[in-house]
């Protein structure tokens, strides 16, 4: 199976399909190759998935990120207990997501992931606003300086202007590749509109909806296609 370090090698943004709840691990449980059609890339919530069965073997490449309660975690879990999740999937996933905030707190995880040839995902999600372009860039700066490989950034989308400073932040030079996406109403628009501006990966949801302003993750690729020149 292909590592979302080669994948990330070509020149299309890559569909990633999120894990949070049952019902999409039962789909993909029972999923034919036929119908991952479309999917580049997992990513397992494992902060939401915690007492679950995984599977034993993933169809696709998986990031695997255990969610900070600040943005979004769910179950309040302790940074022992998310250090220990992430541990534990270094052997299978192909790539880690630290909040930001984390990444000094958890250094001896990503240092772990660098060493075993993970991806490193440094990420910043704001439910409330999009942070200004000073702070964004500072973000991406922060992010290279802590061991990214990529820096994913989710923010709230209130008015034009704010995704205006994502595709600013996304087409800027940065020491690393930026992810960069809007939540809210125009969540969906901005999604397609900052991968057409090079961002490499393109979240959507498996099973249910995880935030406003997510695609189905399987609609994405289609989509993408008609929308992103290639």
């Amino acid at each position: 199976m292909a590592t979302l370090q080669h994948l990330l090698s070509v020149s299309r943004s890559l569909v990633v399909g999120t894990l949070h709840e049952p019902s999409g691990l039962k789909w993909l449980k029972s999923v034919t190759k036929k119908g991952l059609r479309g999917l580049d890339v997992l990513e397992a919530r494992l902060d939401a998935l915690a007492g679950m069965e995984l599977p034993k073997k993933w169809p696709l490449p998986v990031i695997a990120t255990a969610r900070h309660p600040g943005e979004g975690g769910v179950g309040s879990l302790s940074q022992a207990s998310r250090r220990r999740l992430l541990e534990e999937a270094i052997p299978w996933a192909s790539a880690l997501d630290v909040e930001l905030r984390s990444a000094r707190p958890l250094a001896s995880v990503v240092a772990q992931a660098h060493q075993h040839g993970r991806t490193v995902i440094l990420s910043h999600h704001d439910f409330k606003s999009t942070p200004s372009p000073a702070s964004l860039k500072k973000l991406a700066d922060r992010a290279a300086g802590e061991g990214a490989d990529l820096f994913k950034v989710a923010a709230l989308l209130r008015d034009p202007r704010d995704l205006q400073r994502l595709i600013e932040l996304q087409l800027s030079s940065t020491k690393v590749p930026v992810v960069a996406m809007g939540m809210g109403g125009a969540g969906r628009f901005s999604r397609l509109v900052l991968s057409g501006f090079g961002s490499p990966l393109c979240y959507g949801w498996l099973g249910k909806p995880q935030v406003p302003g997510q695609w189905p993750a399987l609609r994405l690729r289609e989509l993408l296609d008609e929308v992103v020149p290639s």
